[in-house]
């Protein structure tokens, strides 16, 4: 005599069964993230120094990382291993209630720090500190405004709308490399157009591993097959204006929010004439850098045009030609002691705006 088992409780096995494989693929997947984090800027020379338990944790706190793109801004209080978002939304320790003078270094991921060992590893972090030992008897502060993904565009937005509002006395702009990316017809949209990325960035809000490492995998492949990422040049005589037309709408605000700008152009991959170690020689073919940096050389004449409005105009690409060792891991970031380094060639050239605040603020002196 068979015995026959009703629909209602296959049903109930069959799903039962689904969710003991999508536990086990979910468990299995977070294992695996954790001792294998798919992260690209793992195995370069730039982190050979550092712990593997800590490069996994600069990964996955990048990855926990959330902003919004509509405007775009960091969402305040996120608090990770390696990474802190105050409760105004900038990287690093709470603001200061009256600092003599505030400095902000607004940028994208590079300003940010996508990468750094720790928020004192920044570029901003770095310069503060250069600047604390240098005028140790002013309280002079800096904000680090970077945002990953941000353009010139985003950046005047931020400024304008959000930046004001503390009165700053400095802002400094380190961009370039997110600008001439950025396609054309999207220069004016601060919102995902794209629905893949849209759907792909709710996926990396949601709290599981299966689908981020799906996506990593995906991404990494086609990174890794990919022989060469060809650089798209058109509209590039009007992507450069759009990026002048920004920053000049900014300087010309100077004398009526009393404050001033430095427009900083960052070096990339292949700018300059630095000689380039064998892991940057791979990244420089991969990412079409020389095609590329052909068309940065626009943005930098760009910067004469900025000198009659702007109080300081800056071009850093050639901030890297003493340095032998592997600076870049990819396009255009680095790593703790490229952030070191260019924050010292800052340092260097707003000194006198710094001085100056000085002496105006002791005339007697």
């Amino acid at each position: 005599m068979s015995v026959q088992i009703s629909y209602k409780k296959q049903a109930l096995f069959g799903l039962v069964l689904i969710l003991c494989i999508l536990s086990i693929t979910e468990i299995s997947m977070r294992v695996y993230d954790f001792y294998f984090p798919n992260c690209q800027f793992i195995e370069s020379e730039v982190y050979d120094e550092i712990s593997f338990e800590l490069k996994r944790e600069i990964c996955s706190d990048n990855e926990k990382l959330v902003w919004d793109r509509n405007p775009l801004f960091l969402i305040p209080n996120q608090h990770f291993s390696t990474i802190n978002v105050n409760s105004e939304g900038f990287r690093g320790n709470e603001l200061q209630n009256n600092p003599d003078y505030r400095i902000f270094l607004i940028g994208g991921s590079t300003t940010f720090g996508v990468g750094s060992t720790s928020d004192f590893a920044t570029i901003p972090a770095y310069l503060q500190q250069k600047i604390s030992q240098n005028f140790k008897e002013y309280d002079i502060e800096v904000v680090n405004a970077g945002i990953p993904k941000a353009y010139s565009f985003t950046e005047k937005n931020m400024i304008k709308e959000k930046l004001f509002d503390y009165n700053p006395d400095l802002l400094i702009v380190y961009d370039g490399w997110n600008d001439i990316e950025v396609e054309y017809e999207k220069y004016e949209k601060s919102v995902d157009t794209n629905l893949n990325d849209q759907l792909i960035r709710e996926i990396k809000r949601l709290d599981f591993a299966t689908p981020n490492v799906l996506i990593k995998w995906y991404f990494n492949y086609k990174h890794d097959v990919t022989n060469v990422i060809p650089f798209d040049s058109s509209k590039i005589n009007e992507k450069v204006s759009l990026w002048k037309n920004s920053w000049e709408e900014i300087c010309k605000l100077e004398e009526k929010y009393d404050f001033q700008t430095a427009i900083v152009l960052q070096p990339l991959l292949g700018t300059g004439n630095k000689l380039l170690t064998l892991e940057e020689q791979k990244l420089q073919l991969h990412y079409d850098s020389d095609k590329r940096n052909k068309y940065y050389n626009l943005y930098a004449n760009m910067l004469n045009d900025l000198e009659s409005t702007c109080s300081l105009t800056l071009d850093l690409r050639d901030t890297f030609d003493n340095n032998l060792e592997t600076v870049y891991y990819d396009s255009g970031h680095v790593g703790d002691n490229g952030n070191k380094i260019i924050a010292e060639r800052i340092y260097k050239e707003i000194s006198p705006l710094l001085i100056n605040f000085i002496d105006n603020s002791n005339p007697d002196m």
